[in-house]
């Protein structure tokens, strides 16, 4: 029987990133930048519809996003690694503490790492490559992972893939409280995952009847968020 409260629920996901290039730090900045503030829960943008990635670094106001915050940011919702060893140890440390793992790797270092995770993290592993043909040793794990080239794809996916992941804990909690604020993080991240690829405003709009059932003054939070993910997808 859940005890805790909705205000005091801390996310659980985490996203480990094995990749020779990306994790070294000032590489792929702003790729990292755009994944770590969308992924995020424990602290959103003050303007959450406007996730522009110059908008959140140029933003003057203390509100919003500064470089040393994104240097936080990047610290505590990625991590990153350019060893395997130390990636799977990682890995390991946080399934021990009951964290959902989501894991992108390059397609060189995926070689190397999954056939030692893939029963761990089934489902919740992602390659992420310049050529998909390059790699024939990923169609050994097809019921595992995920291979993408480009990388709006992978990050869209991956954020859908949390909304359910938190859509899932809401199904199973027995406190009310905390399936809504579940539903509200998955939400959130259904939403940031269509402003990257406006392909989903059925899976917003699903989480937001859920949403409505549970806690019916949802309705009118949510009215103005729901048109522009519609308005977004019909242009």
């Amino acid at each position: 029987m859940e005890s805790s409260s909705s205000s005091s629920l801390k996310p659980d996901h985490v996203i480990i990133w094995l990749d020779k290039h990306m994790s070294v730090e000032r590489n792929n900045r702003t790729s990292k930048i755009d994944l770590a503030t969308n992924a995020t829960l424990d602290d959103v943008p003050s303007n959450e519809r406007s996730l522009d990635i110059d908008n959140l670094i140029a933003c003057a106001d203390e509100q919003c996003y500064n470089e040393q915050k994104l240097d936080a940011l990047l610290k505590t919702s990625l991590h990153m690694f350019t060893d395997k060893n130390e990636c799977l140890e990682s890995i390991q440390e946080h399934l021990a503490d009951n964290k959902r793992v989501f894991f992108i790797s390059s397609g060189s270092m995926g070689a190397l790492i999954v056939p030692d995770i893939h029963d761990l993290l089934s489902r919740f592993i992602y390659i992420f490559c310049g050529r998909i043909t390059k790699h024939d040793w990923a169609f050994d794990y097809t019921t595992d992972l995920l291979i993408f080239d480009y990388e709006t794809d992978l990050f869209a996916r991956l954020l859908r893939d949390i909304a359910k992941y938190y859509i899932s804990k809401s199904e199973k909690s027995s406190n009310q409280a905390n399936s809504i604020e579940y539903l509200k993080w998955a939400f959130r991240l259904a939403q940031r995952a269509n402003k990257l690829d406006q392909d989903d405003v059925k899976f917003i709009k699903t989480i937001e009847k859920h949403l409505i059932q549970l806690d019916p003054s949802q309705s009118n939070d949510n009215a103005d968020d729901c048109r522009i993910g519609q308005n977004a997808d019909e242009g």
